[in-house]
């Protein structure tokens, strides 16, 4: 099992174009990303949001080919409320060949009002969900549902209620540490939940905010997290969401802030492979 080491491309700005974040990444030795979508969105110059993103995305994953780089994981914009919008999101990742793009769920009501109750949740989110599914196996991409920071969107429970509820192979979930430490969830919760996620987004804070530090800068007890992913028997990659540092950094600053994050995950990947 390879267990990579991936980052999310959002490490920088919107308005930095993705193939500078894919040569300057790979130049720094990383060598799986996740594509924020959601951030190419932002970004006029971007051909994503256009009728050219399909050229777009095969000079992409061409351009990462050439520099050893491969996407296995995205985050599409928005959450599963809006459907048939999101389809563009999965066939970029049929032409990366990117595995995994993370969906939010629905948090909120029509009303504006945070969902709260465990049976609200899945009679939004299961049709909601249930309507993409066709399109992801089209595409061969797997939606990953996430731990949020509101209501019923933050105990992992009911993200895996919600993958046995759905039943398919095209949808698992992803548990986010940083947003369970930001509401007080420690990663012991995963003891307790049937479905393992099938990825995850590794980054930290210091339980007030929604930090998204190099893990390690902030409170959470890493230890004690790898070894629930040891005993729960996580088998995915080690994917780091650790990007407001170098997000909001000068631009020289970011490359010795991302080769640290670098060494922070392989500690990471190296402990959970050493006791598989």
């Amino acid at each position: 099992m390879k267990m990579n080491i991936v980052t999310t491309t959002c490490v920088f700005p919107p308005e930095h174009s993705v193939e500078g974040a894919l040569l300057r990444l790979a130049a720094l030795g990383y060598r799986h990303l996740d594509l924020a979508m959601d951030y190419c969105v932002q970004n006029k110059d971007c051909p994503f949001s256009t009728d050219a993103w399909e050229p777009w995305a095969q000079n992409l994953r061409e351009l990462a080919e050439k520099n050893g780089v491969s996407y296995t994981h995205s985050h599409a914009f928005g959450n599963a409320a809006l459907g048939a919008e999101l389809f563009r999101c999965f066939g970029v990742c049929r032409v990366l060949g990117a595995k995994y793009t993370v969906v939010h769920p629905i948090h909120k009501r029509a009303d504006g009002g945070v969902i709260e109750g465990d049976d609200e949740f899945l009679s939004v989110n299961v049709p909601a969900y249930q309507a993409l599914l066709e399109e992801a196996e089209k595409n061969n991409v797997i939606l990953l549902s996430e731990n949020l920071l509101w209501g019923a969107t933050i105990p992992p429970e009911g993200l895996s209620a919600l993958v046995d509820e759905v039943n398919s192979p095209y949808l698992g979930w992803c548990y986010d540490a940083g947003h369970a430490n930001a509401r007080g969830t420690g990663s012991k919760a995963l003891l307790d939940v049937k479905n393992v996620p099938l990825s995850l987004h590794i980054h930290d804070n210091r339980g007030r905010r929604d930090d998204h530090m190099l893990p390690g800068d902030g409170n959470i007890d890493w230890k004690e997290f790898l070894d629930v992913l040891l005993e729960i028997g996580y088998k995915g990659d080690v994917v780091m969401e650790a990007h407001h540092q170098s997000l909001y950094a000068p631009d020289e600053e970011r490359d010795a802030i991302l080769s640290e994050l670098l060494a922070r995950a392989e500690k990471m990947r190296a402990y959970l492979m050493a006791k598989q």
